[in-house]
């Protein structure tokens, strides 16, 4: 009898455990693909704005012009420092009085629920004729699970509480990527390049897949090898310009999607978190991803 009631007791809690699993749509905005960032439409101090969707970005940012246009107060007190792919830039925080992205409230996934912006550089100012505003990073983004659909151009903000396993609401079949989580927010996926594991930082708001210093090494890729492939210097926050070179490889898989000579960016730079590489907008051309802060998974639906 004891050890009848002991099974219930566990039958019991693991079903309400799975019955805690809630997934429930926030809001759908329409996303602005562009071949190079992802844009996505906010509203700061109730005006309209654009900003480039950034998975990758640890802390969101707004341009400084942004911050005359928008009215944005900056703080007395604080500011930071940002070091990116240029160098390193120390800025006072703007502070706007609101954020919505379609009609949800932002607010930065820390324990003061707070909007604040850092104010930095851009390295394009202007994205097919409109003005870029700034960078939406996962400070504000990970308070939420995200459905990015890249054929339909939207984004889906997704409120997801206690799920695990295969819990999404999408009716046709979909793959797990293997990601770690090395920091906060951020999702590293276990990929395979040119038959090498590699650790790639998921970052929409790269234009391009970018194989850093890191992953260089890892792959035995040495600068003198590199010498005769097309090569473009580029700016990113921070003063300094940095060359990079269109390399051919010969595969790349990320989960079940196997791409055969991928042509990717590579550069002797490092990123935050510790990575390879970086996949950018470009890997997400085409698919539907669902990218889970709540449970720490990436899923993409089969094609």
């Amino acid at each position: 009898m004891r050890l009848l009631l002991c099974c219930l007791i566990i039958l019991t809690w693991t079903g309400a455990a799975r019955a805690a699993c809630s997934v429930r749509p926030r809001a759908t905005v329409a996303l602005t693909v562009t071949g190079g960032p992802i844009l996505v439409p906010l509203a700061v101090n109730r005006t309209p704005a654009t900003f480039i969707l950034d998975t990758g970005a640890e802390r969101s940012l707004v341009t400084q012009a942004a911050v005359t246009r928008l009215g944005l107060a900056l703080d007395e007190w604080v500011g930071t420092t940002m070091r990116g792919v240029g160098g390193i830039e120390r800025r006072r925080n703007a502070d706007p009085r609101s954020l919505t992205l379609g009609g949800v409230v932002l607010q930065r996934h820390t324990l003061n629920h707070d909007t604040s912006l850092v104010v930095g550089n851009m390295p394009r100012a202007e994205v097919e004729g409109r003005t870029v505003d700034g960078l939406l990073g996962r400070d504000f983004l990970s308070v939420f699970d995200l459905a990015i659909d890249m054929p339909a151009q939207t984004l889906t903000l997704y409120d997801v509480t206690g799920c695990s396993g295969r819990f999404l609401p999408w009716t046709g079949a979909y793959s797990a990527v293997p990601v770690q989580n090395p920091m906060e927010s951020a999702l590293v996926a276990q990929i395979t390049l040119d038959g090498m594991p590699m650790r790639a930082l998921i970052d929409t708001g790269a234009s391009s897949s970018v194989v850093g210093a890191p992953g260089m090494a890892r792959l035995g890729l040495t600068e003198a090898e590199l010498a005769g492939d097309p090569s473009v210097a580029v700016s990113g926050q921070g003063p300094r310009m940095v060359t990079m070179r269109r390399h051919r490889f010969a595969s790349l898989q990320v989960g079940e999607a196997l791409v055969r000579g991928p042509v990717l960016w590579v550069a002797p730079i490092r990123f935050t978190p510790i990575s390879d590489m970086l996949l950018g907008a470009d890997w997400l051309a085409g698919k539907v991803v669902w990218i889970s802060y709540a449970s720490r998974q990436v899923f993409v639906a089969a094609q």
